[in-house]
């Protein structure tokens, strides 16, 4: 179950963002309706070379990927806010508090 759900996690959040944030730089910054932040962005991606590029989509992964993870921590409790008590189950399942270590090992594999 736990492994389903981070599958589902990783293609969704990760791979899913990713194909996004590619497509925005894609856009002609020109076009209507294009607001600001976008338009520098575009302008600031446009000046890089390819090697750069990469390293700029590799760094978006990695901040989309600590990002999960800790979400992931404050779910599985080993992160707190205000001292709320999260309890998190899977279908009605416990967790043992291991979907963080289960993200990080899964992209761990992946990057393999």
């Amino acid at each position: 179950m736990i492994e389903q759900f981070i599958e589902g996690l990783y293609k969704n959040i990760v791979e899913g963002n990713m194909k996004l944030y590619k497509q925005f730089f894609l856009y002609d910054p020109n076009e209507e309706g294009t607001i600001e932040y976008w338009k520098n962005a575009i302008a600031f991606y446009d000046k890089l070379d390819d090697k750069d590029k990469e390293i700029l989509f590799s760094i978006i992964k990695s901040t989309i990927v600590d990002t999960v993870s800790n979400v992931l921590a404050v779910l599985d409790g080993h992160e707190d806010i205000d001292r709320i008590n999260v309890q998190v189950k899977l279908n009605g399942q416990e967790n043992d508090s291991e979907l963080q270590d289960a993200f990080l090992a899964y992209v761990e594999d992946l990057d393999e």
